[in-house]
């Protein structure tokens, strides 16, 4: 039974939702909306489930990642989206897997709504299913070679004293995978390919669905307005693949200047986003000095959240050492944490840079200390829409 307390509020609960939503009637509902009735909703949810049971999920939660995980190496996602229905027979044949391990594995899933049941031992494709079966998303989830370091921790924490670490060569991923270099330099390796190749996957992926900046910051009005076509127009630094300048070119197609994607050979090598050839290629190390002069725009997305403060000062020295007083700027876009009241995905995110990086994300206090510490004035810290990463802009002092 629930008691009537948490009957009640759960009611009122509901009804923010329905009020949230019925006032987007007629339109496609914003991210902000659709963030804060998300919050409810799990609000709903806590209300009306009750603790035991929660907990006995949350230490669940590894198996639900196991399954999602083997999954997809048998190809079922992919099945289901080329196929109105697809059995445990057919899937067991295709992998040469036993049958039972294929309705074991899918009857969690269908449990959880990612993949449709439709009939014993018969199966469909859900919006989830379909989005397990992408390219960048199998990427993200095969980019878990931190997860055992998640398990790992406590033991590890109460080894250090729980003490963050302050040498990125000796984190926990270090402990967990017994190698003894920053992680960085450890996926430059020839036996962490995969895992570097997954990662660069990932990294076009790890936004989630949050808007790109592009489709909700003042971009012309704030940054372009005023640019000189025959200098750079934006430098996107460490992009990795390509993924966000390909989404500048799309949101400013008639843009004027030169667009340039900087990272490491490998990396640009690799790219399969669908460059425009009007974006050059530049191979870079951002611990050196920064070859490309008086751009308007230095673009660096989930870039310093990988670094402890003194590294971060090092690549902001390169950076600002480029740009030109009085017109470049630079554009961070990245987790700019509260002080309180921090929603799960950033909270999710910051953890997670402190397993695999011995880093972490910031707020704004902090973002003011380290920009402020490497000689640049901040013209402003933009919130995004819903909970993902936010802007913050700075120039030259």
């Amino acid at each position: 039974m629930l008691p009537d307390t948490d009957r009640r509020e759960a009611l009122d609960i509901a009804s923010t939702i329905t009020k949230a939503l019925s006032e987007e009637s007629g339109r496609d509902l914003s991210e902000s909306v659709r963030v804060k009735s998300l919050e409810a909703a799990r609000k709903l949810h806590d209300t009306l489930e009750k603790p035991g049971d929660g907990i006995l999920k949350v230490a669940f939660t590894p198996v639900l990642w196991m399954c999602i995980r083997t999954c997809l190496e048998l190809n079922v996602f992919r099945m289901l989206e080329n196929n109105d229905a697809v059995s445990a027979e057919e899937i067991a044949k295709a992998n040469g897997a036993d049958e039972v391990l294929i309705r074991r594995l899918l009857r969690i899933l269908t449990a959880l709504g990612y993949v449709a049941e439709k009939g014993n031992g018969l199966y469909g494709a859900t919006k989830w299913s379909s989005h397990l079966g992408q390219r960048t998303t199998e990427g993200t989830v095969r980019f878990d070679f931190f997860a055992p370091s998640a398990i790992e921790a406590p033991k590890w924490f109460k080894k250090t004293g729980y003490q963050l670490p302050t040498d990125p060569a000796k984190g926990l991923v270090q402990a967990t995978h017994g190698f003894d270099e920053p992680t960085f330099t450890w996926l430059t390796r020839p036996e962490a390919k995969e895992v570097w190749d997954n990662a660069n996957t990932f990294f076009e992926a790890d936004r989630g669905s949050s808007p790109s900046w592009v489709s909700w910051f003042p971009v012309q009005e704030k940054l372009l307005d005023g640019y000189n076509k025959d200098l750079p127009v934006l430098v996107d630094v460490a992009g990795g693949r390509g993924h966000d300048v390909v989404e500048f070119c799309n949101k400013f197609p008639d843009v004027e200047g030169r667009l340039i994607l900087q990272d490491q050979r490998p990396v640009l090598d690799s790219s399969v986003a669908d460059l425009p050839a009007t974006v050059e290629k530049y191979p870079i190390n951002f611990f050196e000095e920064a070859p490309v002069k008086g751009s308007r725009i230095y673009f660096t997305k989930y870039i310093l959240h990988d670094w402890h403060d003194d590294t971060c000062l090092q690549i902001l020295k390169n950076v600002s050492s480029a740009m030109t007083k009085g017109y470049s700027y630079l554009v961070i876009n990245d987790m700019i944490l509260p002080e309180e009241n921090c929603s799960l995905f950033p909270a999710l995110w910051d953890m997670t840079l402190f397993m695999v990086l011995s880093a972490q994300e910031r707020t704004a206090s902090q973002w003011k200390s380290l920009l402020t510490a490497a000689g640049l004035v901040i013209e402003g810290m933009y919130p995004p829409p819903g909970d993902g990463l936010g802007i913050i802009i700075a120039t030259l002092a």
